[in-house]
């Protein structure tokens, strides 16, 4: 997976002012995120995963202080596990068929029988290499582990 995009002074500003301007008019799309960990949810509102205060943010995916939305403003849509992968902290890939997220340093990787990660898009469950970002959704990222 393409890791953070490298963005340029004027995208950056734009990127953290949380729209994006065409032909005049404010266009981004957003919805709800969560993750969970063994029942407990990740704080997504901490600074460290914010655009406002991370060094390696990107537009395609990112999350703002203000509120608990995710937000795109990026040329192209993104996946599920792309956008997992674009949060500052997180990282989010597929090995040997198995998903395997990072957050924070810690590996949860889903081939491990002690682990499982279930990835959901208003409370169905899809495979986070195949379902592309909408406007709307509202994603839930849920790992489990015997730990």
């Amino acid at each position: 997976m393409n890791r953070r995009a490298v963005l340029g002074a004027t995208a950056g500003l734009v990127s953290l002012a949380g729209c994006v301007f065409v032909d005049g008019e404010v266009e981004y799309e957003r919805g709800e995120i969560s993750v969970v960990v063994d029942g407990n949810p990740v704080n997504l509102e901490a600074d460290r995963y914010q655009a406002e205060h991370a060094e390696n943010h990107s537009i395609d995916f990112h999350l703002h202080e203000r509120d608990e939305y995710w937000y795109t403003e990026g040329e192209g849509p993104v996946t599920f596990a792309e956008g997992i992968d674009l949060l500052p902290h997180f990282e989010c890939t597929r090995e040997n068929g198995a998903d395997v997220v990072t957050i924070d340093g810690t590996v949860y990787d889903g081939s491990d029988a002690d682990t499982e990660l279930t990835f959901l898009v208003d409370d169905e469950v899809v495979d986070p290499a195949d379902h592309v970002v909408q406007d709307g959704d509202e994603l839930r990222l849920e790992i489990d582990t015997d730990a």
